[in-house]
C-alpha cells in the first residue's frame, strides 16, 4: 500500500476510492475480470434513460462494449506474459471531460491501479459516468477492482503533484503544452513510464469531384459524419477538425461547396442548438480572425450554427487559426501534397472524404511528414482507440516478461 502523508491527504477529495486502498500491485494485461467489469459498465451506462443527452458518454460506453474490447484483445495478442506497471497517475483534461474515463479504462485494461485527477471544472458528462461507475464498483465480484480505482479532485498544488509523481510507476498527462512541461518538471521514479497528450491540431481533406459525383444518400451520410466530428465535442477535442482542405479545380470546389454546406446546415438545424454564450464567443472569434489574419477571404453564416471562414492561403501560423461550436475554416488546394506546408509534429488527425488509402499512404511517404498520427474517414475523428497520438497505450502502460 502507498501511504499518503497527512498534509497531502488533507488537500484531496476522493470521489471514487479510499486513500488507504491505494496500491501499486500489477495485474495481468487484459484480465478477464477487468474486461467483464468494463463491459458491465458499458451496459449500465447505455441503459440509463438520459444517455441520449450525453453523446460523449455514449461514445465512451460503446467503446467499452465487450465486442469492441475483444477486438482490441485479438489485435494485441502476444505469447509473452504482460502485466501492469503498478500505479498510474492520470491528469485528465478540462476541455474534453469524458477523456478521464477513457484514460481510466486504459489503466484498467493494462493491469494497473489508477489515480485519476478530475478537472475542477464541473461537467454533467463526468458526473453521469461517476454515478454509474460507483454503482458497478459496488458489485461484490468487483471488490478487488474497486481498490484499484481512485478518482480525486484537488486544487493546483505543487506539493500534491510532486507526491503523485514520486510514487507513480506511470503517468498519463492530458493537457496543453504548458501542463505537460509543468508535470515533466517533477521528479519521478527512474523507471516510470510517461504518456503525454499536449496541444494538437487536426484537419480534414475533401476531394471536391467526389462531392459532385456522390448520390444524395451518400451526401446525407457525409452530413451525419461531419456532424459527429464537429458538434459532439464542439471542436474542443484535439482530434476535432479545425481546417477543411478542398482539393480540386476552383470551379469544381465552388460547386461542391454549394452542394454540401446547405445540406449540412439543414441537418445541423435538426439536431443541434447553441447557448447564447457559445454563439457570442464564436462570433467574436470569427471577427477577430477576420481582422487579425490577412488570409481570411470571407466569413459566411446564415445562422448561429455554422460559420464558414474561407481562407485564401495557408497562414504561417495556420495552427493558431481555430474555431469552436461549428466554425469551419476552409481553403482550396490543387493537390494533396500541398498540405505538407502546414503539417508538423503538432498535427494529430487527418480525416478524409473521396480518397483511397493508397493515395493517403503515398502522400504521407512522399511528403516525409513529421506529423499526422491518425488518418480516418470523416465521421471518425473522435473514435478513441488504444493506439492514440502515435502511442500503443496498453503496451506503454505495461511491461512484457520473457519466460523461457
Amino acid at each position: 500500500m502507498i501511504h499518503i502523508p497527512k498534509d497531502i491527504s488533507s488537500k484531496l477529495t476522493f470521489l471514487i476510492g479510499k486513500p488507504e486502498h491505494i496500491s501499486s500491485f500489477p495485474e495481468p494485461v487484459f484480465s478477464e475480470l477487468r474486461i467483464e467489469f468494463l463491459s458491465e459498465l458499458s451496459k449500465k451506462l447505455l441503459s440509463q434513460k438520459d444517455i441520449r443527452k450525453f453523446p460523449d458518454v455514449a461514445t465512451f460506453a460503446f467503446w467499452c462494449r465487450g465486442s469492441n474490447l475483444k477486438k482490441i484483445i485479438r489485435n494485441s495478442l502476444s505469447s509473452h506474459l504482460r502485466v501492469g506497471l503498478g500505479l498510474v497517475y492520470h491528469n485528465s483534461p478540462s476541455n474534453v471531460p469524458v477523456n478521464f474515463a477513457f484514460s481510466l479504462a486504459f489503466g484498467i485494461i493494462s493491469g494497473n491501479s489508477s489515480v485519476v485527477r478530475l478537472s475542477s471544472k464541473e461537467s454533467e458528462s463526468s458526473s453521469f459516468i461517476l454515478n454509474v461507475l460507483a454503482t458497478v464498483l459496488d458489485y461484490s465480484k468487483y471488490s478487488n477492482i474497486k481498490k484499484s480505482i481512485h478518482i480525486v479532485k484537488f486544487k493546483r498544488d505543487d506539493e500534491v503533484n510532486k507526491f503523485w509523481m514520486s510514487v507513480a510507476d506511470g503517468r498519463v498527462i492530458w493537457g496543453g503544452d504548458e501542463t505537460v512541461a509543468k508535470m515533466r518538471a517533477y521528479q519521478c521514479k527512474p523507471r516510470s513510464r510517461e504518456i503525454v497528450f499536449p496541444d494538437r491540431f487536426s484537419l480534414s481533406v475533401i476531394n471536391a469531384i467526389k462531392i459532385i459525383e456522390s448520390t444524395k444518400d451518400d451526401l446525407n451520410k457525409l452530413c451525419v459524419a461531419l456532424f459527429n466530428d464537429i458538434y459532439i465535442m464542439d471542436q474542443n477535442a484535439c482530434s476535432s477538425p479545425q481546417l477543411f482542405n478542398w482539393v480540386g479545380d476552383d470551379s469544381i470546389i465552388k460547386k461542391a461547396k454549394e452542394r454540401l454546406w446547405p445540406l449540412f446546415l439543414k441537418y445541423v438545424e435538426s439536431r443541434h442548438s447553441l447557448e447564447p454564450i457559445q454563439y457570442m464567443n464564436k462570433y467574436v472569434d470569427a471577427c477577430r480572425s477576420a481582422i487579425m489574419n490577412n488570409n481570411v477571404k470571407s466569413v459566411k453564416h446564415e445562422n448561429n450554427l455554422l460559420f464558414n471562414i474561407e481562407l485564401s492561403y495557408f497562414h504561417k501560423q495556420q495552427q493558431d487559426q481555430r474555431g469552436y461550436y461549428g466554425t469551419v475554416h476552409e481553403v482550396s488546394i490543387k493537390e494533396l501534397n500541398e498540405l505538407s506546408l502546414i503539417i508538423d509534429n503538432r498535427c494529430q488527425t487527418l480525416t478524409y472524404f473521396g480518397f483511397d488509402t493508397e493515395q493517403l499512404k503515398n502522400f504521407v511517404i512522399s511528403s516525409k511528414l513529421l506529423g499526422i498520427d491518425r488518418i480516418v474517414p470523416i465521421g471518425r475523428s473522435l473514435d478513441m482507440d488504444v493506439i492514440w497520438d502515435g502511442y500503443d497505450i496498453i503496451s506503454h502502460l505495461s511491461r512484457t516478461i520473457d519466460i523461457y
